[in-house]
């Protein structure tokens, strides 16, 4: 590619999306484990076992120590999330009009949306 040659800005967005994507997606694995221990605590709550050295057992979601987040773990992801989401935005202000009806759409980013029901 010479020097004067426009990049792909195209390319660069949808795989600055598949990025974004695949972050909002954990983010909402996170979101439905958060769910289910709400769920509960506030609606099965003898069923809930959570004794030392056991897998914590929350009805039908068993987890370990380690599927947990801390909340460091929740600060990064957030800071990733926020690091996509600029960048996936700073790209889209790059594209042509036409490039912008050629490439998937911006997501809602944080709007509800029923075919995405995990975030």
């Amino acid at each position: 590619m010479s020097a004067l040659a426009k990049p792909n800005y195209v390319a660069v967005y949808e795989n600055a999306l598949q990025s974004f994507n695949e972050i909002e997606d954990f983010m909402g694995e996170v979101a439905e484990m958060f769910t289910h221990l709400a769920d509960a605590l506030t609606s099965t709550p003898d069923k809930i076992d959570l004794a030392p050295g056991d897998t914590p057992d929350l009805e039908i979601l068993s987890m370990t120590d380690h599927d947990w987040p801390s909340f460091a773990r929740l600060a990064s992801l957030l800071k990733q999330w926020r690091a996509a989401r600029d960048t996936l935005l700073s790209v889209w202000a790059l594209l042509s009009e036409n490039e912008r009806n050629s490439a998937s759409p911006l997501p809602p980013f944080g709007a509800h949306d029923a075919t995405r029901p995990l975030v």
